[in-house]
């Protein structure tokens, strides 16, 4: 088909260039005047279509000796059809057209007309324009096929309407925290002979039970709320008037409100009661000397409260330069016993009170606990201190040792005893945390 090409190409230029060969020989053997720009560009273009001529002449082979002149390339590039040729031919071309891509453009268009089963492909290309840097420089390839893009696919969004069932559940956060402590263990008892709530050296069964639920917003207010309540019980072969009698009996609520001042002050109303389960005798005395709200104790103070925590350290400290002590006997016979009047039941005090809770966990299994109470009516004085010292044994089983110092000068006493009282008791047994 190369040949089918070339020899077309052949066909309609061999006339133009022989003539301009003819030309060329008469205007060299006749007289002529010095050659101008003119001439020069004429003498030069007729070289071209020589060496043109000469070029499409020469049979082909191997060498890389190729037709570098773009306009030529639609002769060698296959079986195609370009529609510039067309509208060349008919007229719609707009431009000037070079000798030769007109008679690129006759040869195939003497194959469209003559040979039209030579053409496999439909392929466009833009006309040839006035610089040859616009001139095709790239291999041809069919025009691919694209399939039509599918539509996207509608996005599966889940409406919601009012009539839908909504499920919603808001959890409100939990403020309170709530902890305790059980424990039964047995113990040896020391007491002085003038202790207020009487007893004897021994050795006794204890049961203690301690709870709190403390409320804390996070924003300035706080509640905290610890009930004590303590029961020992012991037999002495000494004592023929009873067969056992009570050894630790108190039952004692603490109530305290804060509103946060500053970052370790709180402006503090506290409330603590107590009173005790059993009556409470002394060795082969029938007398009574305590019993349940026999005294009962309140103690109403406002003041300040001071919270420190210092890893396994923290300590609680409240002021209170005004309080309200109120002291109730149900049993008329222990009044004077208890700082009351005789034959009242009660008393009133206005004083002002100090306490201080501490929490030390000196090592891993080693606590101490302490509570340090004061009263003074400016009249008298009420102090006692609290410590209680738990050495862990293991997860059950611990042993405590308790140390409680009292002065009460609002009392009775025996002449040559002091205001000053002193209980301690060493126990060993079970011992559960919740």
């Amino acid at each position: 088909m190369h040949r089918i090409f070339l020899l077309a190409l052949l066909a309609v230029t061999a006339p133009g260039v022989l003539r301009a060969q003819t030309a060329r020989r008469a205007h060299r053997s006749a007289p002529h005047p010095a050659a101008d720009s003119i001439t020069l560009i004429a003498d030069a273009y007729a070289h071209r279509l020589d060496s043109l001529s000469r070029a499409a002449q020469t049979p082909a082979d191997d060498s890389d000796d190729v037709l570098e002149n773009p306009y030529y390339f639609p002769l060698f590039a296959g079986n195609t059809l370009y529609d510039a040729q067309l509208h060349t031919a008919l007229g719609s071309f707009s431009g000037e057209q070079t000798e030769v891509s007109g008679a690129v453009s006759r040869a195939l268009l003497d194959i469209y007309g003559h040979r039209p089963d030579l053409v496999s492909r439909v392929l466009p290309i833009a006309a040839v324009s006035k610089s040859e840097k616009t001139a095709v420089k790239r291999d041809v390839t069919p025009a691919p096929v694209v399939a039509p893009k599918a539509p996207a696919a509608a996005p599966n969004v889940r409406t919601w309407t009012d009539d839908a069932a909504l499920n919603i559940k808001v959890e409100r956060p939990n403020f309170w925290t709530f902890k305790g402590n059980f424990s039964l263990q047995f113990m040896q008892y020391y007491v002085t002979e003038n202790w207020y709530k009487g007893g004897e050296d021994h050795n006794s069964l204890l049961a203690s039970l301690n709870a709190e639920a403390n409320y804390d917003n996070k924003d300035k207010v706080t509640f905290s709320n610890k009930l004590e309540m303590r029961l020992g019980f012991q037999s002495s072969q000494s004592d023929t008037q009873h067969e056992y009698k009570t050894n630790a009996d108190q039952i004692r609520l603490t109530n305290k409100l804060g509103l946060q001042a500053a970052k370790r002050w709180y402006y503090t109303a506290m409330l603590q009661s107590w009173t005790q389960f059993y009556p409470g005798y002394h060795a082969n005395d029938p007398q009574v000397y305590s019993d349940f709200m026999s005294p009962f104790e309140s103690v109403l103070s406002f003041g300040m409260d001071y919270k420190y925590k210092q890893g396994a350290f923290e300590v609680s400290a409240t002021l209170s330069p005004m309080a309200a002590d109120f002291k109730y006997v149900d049993r008329l016979a222990l009044a004077g016993r208890n700082g009351i009047d005789v034959g009242k039941h009660s008393r009133w005090n206005l004083g002002s009170t100090v306490t201080v809770n501490t929490r030390w966990e000196l090592m891993k299994g080693l606590l101490w606990t302490s509570r340090f109470y004061a009263f003074t009516s400016y009249s008298r004085v009420q102090a006692e201190w609290e410590n209680t010292i738990a050495l862990k044994v293991n997860k059950y089983l611990s042993t405590k040792i308790f140390l409680y110092p009292r002065f009460d000068d609002g009392v009775k006493r025996k002449p040559g005893q002091s205001f000053l009282q002193f209980n301690e008791y060493l126990s060993v047994g079970l011992d559960l945390g919740f």
